[in-house]
């Protein structure tokens, strides 16, 4: 009962403490402390406080300040990073290469991860990869649809190891 009578203050303290995080984000980003900048940040962080304090606040709270979770998250980023440098390398060879050896299609891409954000960070992996791009969601079977410059492999497992996994070995464990 998100609205009753016990739950109103904990959604004012949740909104209040979303809005205080994306202030502070806004101000860390633009690095000024000029009180227009201030003032547009405070307004853009009210905006998004109150459309996305429930998302970001949904389930407890000791599970996000988890130190174990913190560190899985810091870790995918050096392997982000990494899976993003050889995907540009293959897509750069395909390019330059003569013959230009490419075999586009699209494949299904099953996942173990069950939360909506899990799924959503494995998607936008994916896309903002080079040479792949999630092109549909399965939610009753939890697989994303993926469309490959190179398709190496159509069986669902071997396309999860080679398209999913550099990022979900993280996801899953950062989006429980």
């Amino acid at each position: 009962m998100l609205w009753g009578n016990e739950a109103i203050p904990m959604a004012k303290g949740s909104l209040f403490v979303a809005f205080i995080c994306l202030w502070l984000a806004w101000i860390a980003l633009t690095g000024s402390l000029n009180p227009q900048e201030l003032g547009v940040g405070a307004i853009v962080a009210a905006f998004v406080a109150v459309i996305s304090y429930k998302l970001l606040f949904h389930g407890g709270m000791r599970e996000k300040f988890e130190p174990k979770r913190w560190g899985y998250a810091l870790a995918y980023v050096p392997a982000y990073i990494w899976a993003e440098l050889k995907a540009h390398a293959s897509v750069i060879y395909r390019i330059l290469h003569p013959r230009m050896p490419i075999k586009p299609g699209i494949v299904r891409v099953p996942t173990k991860l069950r939360s909506d954000f899990g799924i959503t960070g494995l998607a936008n992996a994916i896309t903002m990869t080079p040479g792949t791009l999630s092109v549909e969601v399965n939610e009753e079977e939890p697989s994303l649809y993926v469309h490959w410059i190179n398709v190496e492999a159509v069986e669902p497992e071997q396309t999860s190891r080679q398209i999913a996994w550099p990022f979900e070995r993280f996801l899953r464990r950062i989006f429980r």
